[in-house]
């Protein structure tokens, strides 16, 4: 549609230029055949006068002879064969051929009046000169009245012709002018008004709403294309809010399920707190008030028992400490550079003691040449102390933990094995929820959000955690982490 313009203006340059052409054939017949055939005329009519004045003097004056030169009769016939050869006029040719005739006599006489011709006396066909020089000059007269009044006429027809095209060029180009604006109108209308649509749609869309329109694709052109383009935005958005109401579900399940487990965590500690302050308080209150009447095993009895109510306690408690813990995690903290090697052996120096007194045996490897590591010094020695803390706290005497640091391409790889109990495969898929209680667990004294905690630390550091076990074999807890790495909220 764009070029329905252009073409018009084609076509109006070459129909000027038709007109031009046309005009330019005009001026050409004016000047090339008529005035030539005119100027020629002219030219013998000089001619004419030239050879018969000094002849006319000679003989009426008694002048000396003048002799006529060839060259002027040679001019003469000349001009005479110009006229012969730009015939364009009706009428032309007879007075042409007239004067060829004449010229033919015409010549011949002029030479007999010479006066060096011995024998003939140039008075006796004086007159007949003259006659037929006034014949020639009458036909020369004739033919140049014949092409300017051919002249004339094509300077009017010429006239008329300019005065045709510019008034059909005038029609022309505004036509032209006009078939534009109302094709531009109508481009524009036609451009403007899918666009408009799309903008009073877009005007209506509310983010987030999940309410999207779907604006139908009239053209194939760039229109056509942007609509398509919005279309396909609007799917990406109408999914996008459907990934987030599910994303936001999941969380308010996730939330709900938290809250529900932790009420049941807060009734189960509470209860788990009871059952050993009463036991402890039993034992204690009986040692204070018939103490000196027991017998020496039952005392040691007793206060066995009040020993094993403290541990419990102890470790309730530590768990209560966790869930302050697992709240300040959310909080960012600054990172530093460490020697992970000297990292692992503080964190766990007390674990060691109470591995030697269980008899149980830590191995720590740590491949050589290790970088150092970029993590949060506060957090992370508390992700290595848990993992190795459960293994001990699992692990018989006799038994074997070994904790694995090695490197492969861009990521740290921490590895904890050890030779327990192991966790029943019921449990696994849910090791690391919060607030969940397992029943080897309850055993141990624990309530168990370390490893929740754990799965935070580790995800905080943008590294994952997985855990192989089988009952009575052990079990295997691997985490990387990567090495270059920013430590999240």
């Amino acid at each position: 549609m764009s070029l329905v313009p252009t073409l018009a203006l084609l076509v109006a340059a070459f129909i000027n230029n038709q007109y031009l052409n046309a005009l330019g054939y005009s001026a050409e017949q004016i000047l090339s055949k008529n005035y030539k055939s005119i100027r020629a005329a002219q030219e013998a009519r000089k001619t004419l006068e030239e050879i018969r004045n000094p002849l006319l003097g000679q003989t009426y004056h008694a002048q000396s002879a003048i002799p006529v030169s060839r060259e002027m009769l040679r001019i003469l016939s000349a001009n005479l064969n110009v006229c012969r050869e730009n015939i364009t006029e009706p009428g032309e040719r007879e007075l042409i051929d007239k004067l060829i005739e004449s010229y033919a006599i015409y010549e011949p006489l002029v030479k007999s009046l010479q006066p060096n011709l011995a024998g003939i006396n140039p008075h006796d066909r004086f007159s007949d000169f003259l006659v037929l020089t006034t014949k020639m000059v009458s036909f020369i007269d004739d033919l140049v009245a014949i092409n300017e009044s051919a002249m004339e006429r094509a300077e009017q027809d010429t006239s008329l012709l300019a005065s045709q095209a510019q008034r059909n060029t005038a029609i022309l180009f505004g036509v032209i002018i006009t078939g534009i604006l109302v094709l531009s109108y109508f481009l524009s209308y036609r451009i403007a008004k899918p666009i408009m649509t799309l903008a009073d749609q877009l005007l209506t869309t509310k983010e987030g709403s999940g309410l999207y329109p779907a604006v139908e694709s009239r053209t194939n052109d760039e229109i056509g294309y942007l609509t398509q383009s919005f279309n396909r935005l609007f799917n990406r958005l109408k999914q996008y809010d459907q990934h987030r109401d599910e994303i936001i579900a999941s969380e308010q399940e996730k939330v709900r399920r938290g809250e529900e487990a932790k009420g049941k965590f807060i009734a189960d500690i509470s209860h788990q707190l009871k059952t050993p302050m009463t036991s402890l308080a039993m034992s204690i209150g009986m040692l204070n008030s018939h103490g000196e009447k027991f017998a020496s095993d039952k005392c040691v009895k007793l206060i066995a028992t009040a020993h094993d109510d403290c541990n419990r306690l102890t470790a309730l408690i530590n768990e209560l400490v966790d869930i302050s813990r697992l709240e300040a995690m959310s909080q960012p903290r600054p990172k530093e550079t460490l020697d992970i090697t000297v990292v692992i052996k503080e964190c766990l120096a007390p674990l060691m003691k109470q591995a030697e007194t269980r008899g149980v045996t830590i191995e720590i490897e740590i491949s050589g040449n290790l970088p150092h590591m970029t993590i949060d010094s506060f957090r992370f020695p508390w992700v290595i102390t848990n993992l190795v803390g459960n293994a001990l706290r699992y692990t018989d005497r006799g038994g074997h933990i070994r904790l694995k640091v090695y490197r492969q391409r861009s990521r740290f790889y921490f590895q904890c094995t050890d030779t327990g109990s192991g966790i029943d495969p019921r449990f696994l898929p849910h090791i690391f929820d919060r607030f969940t209680q397992f029943s080897e667990r309850g055993k141990g004294g624990t309530i168990g959000l370390g490893l929740a905690i754990v799965k935070d630390i580790i995800e905080q550091h943008g590294g994952d955690i997985e855990v192989e076990s089988t009952v009575g074999a052990g079990t295997c807890f691997t985490f990387w982490i990567p090495e270059h790495t920013e430590c999240q909220a």
